[in-house]
């Protein structure tokens, strides 16, 4: 279980499953912070990976195929929908609201629009292209941008959820989460694999 500390940050947290190697064998470093200050939740991911790709700039459009970092929430437990929050490297954002893969809400401008993002990278669309070092990206999620739930505040919420870094459009795709999917191939929509997260 993750507790998301209130004004503290948690320990560093690494998505090191690897779950589908016969098929996916390379595995990125990729790890992030979380913490929240009851209005917004912030999380920071490092990743460290053999070539970046950063081709999407437009919120609201698919990002999976770029250099892709997810967060996946249900935030309510007796509600069985959750928020796909899904970033590439410069920082664009999609974000839907379902309870699956085939029934997505997609999030309103004005929604994409609260939820800020920093990437280290810079916010230019760029080509594939090898990379030797780190990038980061610090978003910041209001309560408010988990539009159709009615929060005002991660205070003491009881919720599930999962990380995500994958890559479909990369020379090597990969997949990797921070909480197994046990899924014969890849599929992150897969909220029974979510796991608690409590925040203080």
């Amino acid at each position: 279980m993750l507790l998301v500390p209130f004004h503290h940050r948690t320990g560093v947290q690494k998505l090191d499953c690897l779950n589908w190697p016969a098929s996916f064998p390379y595995k990125p470093e990729v790890s992030f912070t979380a913490w929240h200050c009851g209005d917004a939740l912030t999380i920071e991911f490092k990743v460290r990976e053999q070539s970046v790709r950063a081709l999407e700039a437009t919120p609201g459009n698919f990002v999976y195929k770029d250099s892709c970092v997810e967060f996946f929430i249900r935030p309510r437990l007796d509600d069985p929908h959750y928020y796909n929050f899904e970033w590439n490297a410069i920082g664009t954002l999609y974000l839907a609201y379902r309870t699956g893969r085939d029934d997505a809400e997609l999030a309103p401008a004005e929604v994409l629009q609260m939820v800020t993002a920093e990437p280290s990278l810079g916010t230019e669309p760029f080509d594939e292209k090898p990379f030797d070092g780190e990038w980061s990206l610090l978003v910041k999620i209001p309560a408010k941008a988990l539009w159709r739930s009615g929060l005002d505040s991660f205070d003491h919420l009881h919720s599930m959820a999962n990380f995500y870094k994958c890559g479909d459009g990369l020379t090597v795709p990969h997949y990797v989460t921070w909480s197994p999917i046990d899924t014969p191939k890849p599929d992150y929509h897969r909220p029974e694999f979510f796991v608690p997260v409590d925040f203080e």
